[in-house]
């Protein structure tokens, strides 16, 4: 079971407009106000749409504070055939509005046509679909007829599967979930795929709780509708927050504050506020280590070496934060060294007859095979590359070129702070840091 959703992209004129999966006739009467058949009787285009006025000389351009144009919305006029939620006994015709097309997400309804539709209310109280729900003509609804039929005479109660376990960390089973609604609360039990399911609920808003956790503030929500099924994932999070500072207790704003598993894995990263505060969410269970640059070398930016929580360069010297899966909130406030001095790093490029070369593009990568500096070589074969003293490199010099690459030997600068002059001669065939970069993201 999928959910659809549509991403509308506004800035006009220009419109887009993205669908994910639409789900099985189940799932998406679960997320619908309304599901029926009819055939459309007729179509009336919006008028064009008019600018709210505003204060100040007229440019003929709009300005930010003037509020954008709406999209236009057509309305549908249908006459009900068969009903599976949200239209009421005896109601013979009802109306649908839709864009009209062109990335706009409306759905291009044809007078004369049987379709099933799948609809929304807006702000407004009014139904509206798209071509990201799982409205169509019936022509193309055998499935969607097949399930409206199924349902006929039901209860307007439905079905939500929560899915607790997350590959390749399954839930165990028989652990207990609550579906709570309205202040009446459903019990189920995982399975071992770490699934619970809650089928027979009636229509309505829904808080999963685990029994064992208890109710907490960011437990998920889901809205089930009439006669449908709807997929909630739930995750345990650890919540992670601080301060970062220097020494002397002064905030450090606008870096990132980063965790690796101890198996070497990237995790997430988080912008550290104006005051030096961060926060962040750890899901999967495991064993982690919090500090800055983890997942990447200092930059201009960061200009700090790898420093890991409560101060150390050394991971075995890190604190290492376990995981377990039990929902907590923890705190580690960051004291950062001394930023690193800049280091310069100059050098010629040469080709294989000794000749100076002019742009070839000298990088610097950093322990991750990631980019930690960049420099071109002049009409001399010289360059210049600005990196940090406590950190080391490994520095490729590549002439692209329209056919095939040629490279030099990668050297490999240790920290420190003295002044080096390299050579590099390009007489390797291929792209040196194509390859390193392939190399860490697993392309052969």
């Amino acid at each position: 079971m999928r959910i659809a959703a549509a991403v509308l992209l506004a800035c006009a004129p220009a419109w887009a407009c993205s669908c994910v999966g639409k789900g099985t006739p189940c799932s998406a009467a679960g997320i619908s106000d309304a599901v029926f058949t009819g055939i459309v009787l007729d179509i009336l285009d919006p008028p064009p749409p008019q600018p709210v006025p505003t204060a100040g000389p007229q440019t003929g351009r709009r300005t930010a504070s003037q509020p954008p144009l709406p999209f236009p919305q057509r309305t549908i006029r249908i006459r009900v055939g068969e009903v599976l939620s949200g239209i009421g006994m005896g109601q013979q015709e009802v109306e649908v509005l839709t864009g009209k097309g062109g990335g706009d997400c409306g759905f291009p309804f044809q007078p004369g046509v049987d379709y099933i539709v799948y609809a929304n209310k807006n702000a407004d109280g009014k139904l509206t679909t798209g071509i990201c729900t799982r409205t169509r003509t019936l022509a193309d609804a055998a499935e969607d007829l097949a399930y409206l039929h199924s349902m006929a005479g039901a209860p307007p109660s439905g079905n939500i599967r929560v899915r607790v376990g997350t590959p390749p960390n399954p839930a165990k089973a028989d652990e207990t979930l609550i579906a709570e609604n309205s202040g009446t609360r459903y019990a189920a039990l995982t399975n071992g795929a770490g699934d619970a399911v809650f089928n027979g609920v009636p229509p309505g808003e829904y808080t999963i709780h685990s029994q064992t956790d208890g109710d907490l503030p960011d437990d998920p929500k889901t809205q089930l509708h009439a006669k449908g099924c709807v997929e909630v994932f739930f995750q345990r999070t650890l919540r992670i927050s601080g301060r970062v500072t220097t020494a002397g207790r002064q905030p450090v704003p606008r870096i990132e504050v980063q965790y690796r598993s101890t198996q070497n894995q990237p995790g997430d990263t988080a912008i550290v506020d104006a005051d030096g505060y961060y926060k962040l969410r750890i899901t999967k269970p495991g064993q982690y280590y919090l500090g800055i640059n983890l997942n990447n070398g200092p930059s201009r930016f960061v200009p700090y070496p790898r420093w890991y929580y409560p101060g150390t360069q050394a991971p075995e010297q890190a604190t290492v934060i376990d995981f377990s899966g039990k929902p907590e909130f923890r705190a580690y406030d960051l004291t950062l060294p001394d930023p690193q001095p800049e280091r310069i790093i100059t050098g010629i490029a040469i080709a294989g007859d000794g000749r100076p070369m002019a742009r070839v593009t000298v990088s610097a990568l950093d322990f991750a095979n990631k980019f930690a500096g960049q420099a071109f070589s002049d009409q001399n074969g010289r360059f210049t590359l600005n990196l940090y003293t406590g950190t080391s490199y490994r520095i490729h010099a590549v002439m692209p070129g329209p056919g095939q690459a040629v490279s030099a030997v990668p050297q490999d600068v240790p920290a420190g702070s003295q002044p080096l002059d390299l050579t590099f001669k390009l007489d390797q065939p291929g792209n040196s840091v194509l390859e390193a970069i392939q190399g860490r993201l697993g392309v052969r």
